[in-house]
């Protein structure tokens, strides 16, 4: 457990955990560890616990997976019997409490609410055993930015607006990085359909084939695109959207590009229909 400090640990990239955690488990799968690679492997432990976030999770899906299949198979290793640990949480402001781990309640979560941010805390764990202590400390912050590492831009081209029933136009997307990073590692565009339209399939297999994006998903009213990665020189592809179905009053749709590792670099646009506003009548006869 932390307590309050003037130094900050920066929480590690999800690419980073999850090639951790691969490491880990190479070594932990070893037939036999000898004290000292147990003891360095309680060292990586250690660091990953502390890249966890306060619902037990990770950065991401794809890092949460891994990190926990490798916190297990270490406690599968280090697993004892007959445990009884003493966990004492007191400050230097007269707050005190203890925690009680054995046998019987290993499994449960025990949690206690401080009664300040201010101060610092101090953890004291007696007996014998691994026990997992966070602190979880939760407040507001103001919505993100529009974009954060990416620059993302969508336009549309070569609009064909006939009747109610008959559109078709092609979505321009640029794209390029200018994080802290020479370029993103694996991107996904994510183009959502506006109401009543969907993509031209033939156009987006197109891309694909062609070597525009690395794949293509298509998932309901969703386009994924994933790149190999975003450099500084801007990148652009097209394809067709063609109406499907009769809606009115048509919203903007949104896309959205991402780093697949490092989703907290990203970056927003939408886009809406060259055709107008579209609109129809009903009779009840």
């Amino acid at each position: 457990m932390e307590g309050s400090s003037s130094f900050y640990y920066p929480q590690a990239s999800s690419a980073d955990i999850e090639m951790t955690c691969y490491g880990l488990q190479a070594l932990l799968f070893k037939p036999w560890l000898t004290s000292e690679e147990l003891s360095y492997a309680s060292q990586i432990v250690h660091w990953v616990a502390k890249q966890q976030n306060s619902r037990g999770g990770f950065f991401s899906t794809k890092d949460t997976i891994v990190a926990l299949q490798a916190l297990t198979l270490f406690q599968r290793l280090t697993f004892s019997k007959n445990r009884q640990n003493s966990v004492q949480i007191f400050s230097d402001q007269g707050f005190n409490t203890a925690f009680q781990v054995n046998d019987k309640n290993r499994l449960l979560l025990q949690q206690i609410p401080l009664p300040t941010t201010k101060g610092k805390y101090m953890v004291e764990v007696n007996g014998n055993g691994c026990v997992y202590v966070q602190s979880t400390l939760r407040y507001n912050i103001l919505l993100p930015k529009k974009s954060s590492g990416f620059s993302l831009s969508v336009n549309t081209a070569n609009a064909f607006c006939r009747g109610l029933f008959d559109a078709k136009f092609d979505l321009v997307v640029s794209a390029s990085y200018y994080g802290k990073r020479n370029s993103s590692n694996m991107a996904i565009i994510d183009v959502k359909m506006l109401s009543g339209f969907v993509p031209d399939r033939s156009s987006v297999k197109k891309l694909q084939e062609d070597g525009k994006v690395q794949r293509v998903e298509i998932k309901a009213t969703h386009v994924f695109f994933y790149l190999e990665n975003v450099t500084q020189k801007e990148i652009q592809f097209s394809f067709s959207i063609k109406q499907d179905a009769l809606v009115s009053n048509i919203k903007p749709a949104s896309v959205q590009l991402y780093d697949y590792y490092e989703t907290d670099e990203f970056a927003l646009a939408e886009y809406s229909t060259p055709c107008g506003q579209m609109s129809f009548e009903t009779s009840s006869f």
